[in-house]
């Protein structure tokens, strides 16, 4: 069950740190468009269309939306698994020293 458990763990780790490349990504997508230099420089490269300057701002409003949107409901789920296997793990370690005891007390004559 632990190794399970770890594995779940890891896996939501995994997801926060993609949903953090995303809004890292998405806040880098508008920076370069709001910079009016750099803004000029990556439309020239690519196409100096009106279109294609609000599908890049659509899609940077959009990452950095879904980035924020993951990185928070995958917090929640990371924070209430590490609680639920504290708690597993307080119980079992409970369960351990109770079952110690009994098989050391004294009989009694």
């Amino acid at each position: 069950m632990a190794s399970a458990s770890n594995a779940r763990v890891g896996v939501r780790i995994a997801l926060t740190v993609l949903w953090t490349f995303v809004l890292i990504a998405g806040l880098t997508v508008s920076v370069l468009l709001a910079a009016p230099g750099i803004a000029s420089a990556v439309q020239g490269a690519l196409t100096a269309t009106l279109a294609s300057t609000g599908v890049a701002a659509a899609v940077a409003v959009g990452m950095v939306l879904l980035g924020l949107w993951g990185i928070a409901s995958n917090h929640r789920n990371l924070k209430h698994a590490v609680a639920l296997i504290a708690e597993v793990d307080r119980a079992r370690k409970e369960t351990i020293q109770l079952e110690s005891t009994r098989y050391m007390q004294q009989p009694k004559p």
